[in-house]
């Protein structure tokens, strides 16, 4: 069948093509959906092993925060006071109270000695369910009363 030497060769390339398929799978990254009520905590967390970080970026819309390990070099332009990236942990970004403005993708990319990693959320930020209750509450409940005091007259009426 095969010779030894052609063995050796073969066994050697597909150990060649098991780690592009390995490093290009690493660079894929993943995606995840968040769903969160106003008014509450957010914390997107990236998975990274802390001693082969080089960089961690993190982008949301037109606000970016880089982290450069090997410089010990902060960049960011996040404003919001809601919106915290500790620098001693910059693998977490942490949102205080979100509200619908906060709401969109968030991408944590990690450069390492094993290339890139990407990790995006889409974030969802809806109405809280007391507060939708309570802003259609009049609404809702005028006809009631209004439907309940006809009826009590009309039924006074015609006793």
């Amino acid at each position: 069948m095969f010779s030894l030497k052609q063995a050796a060769l073969l066994f050697i390339h597909l150990l060649k093509i098991q780690n592009v398929f390995q490093v290009s799978a690493t660079q894929l990254g993943a995606h995840w959906n968040m769903w969160v009520s106003s008014g509450d905590p957010v914390t997107f967390t990236c998975n990274i092993s802390e001693n082969a970080t080089v960089l961690i970026h993190w982008t949301s819309g037109r606000y970016y925060f880089t982290y450069s390990r090997s410089l010990n070099q902060t960049k960011t332009n996040f404003s919001s006071e809601r919106v915290k990236i500790d620098s001693n942990i910059p693998s977490k970004l942490c949102i205080f109270r979100a509200q619908h403005d906060d709401a969109g993708l968030y991408t944590c990319t990690i450069t390492g000695g094993g290339g890139h990693h990407k990790i995006t959320w889409n974030l969802t930020v809806s109405e809280q369910e007391g507060t939708r209750f309570s802003k259609y509450a009049f609404f809702i409940l005028s006809p009631a009363i209004g439907l309940l005091l006809c009826c009590i007259t009309s039924a006074f009426c015609l006793c």
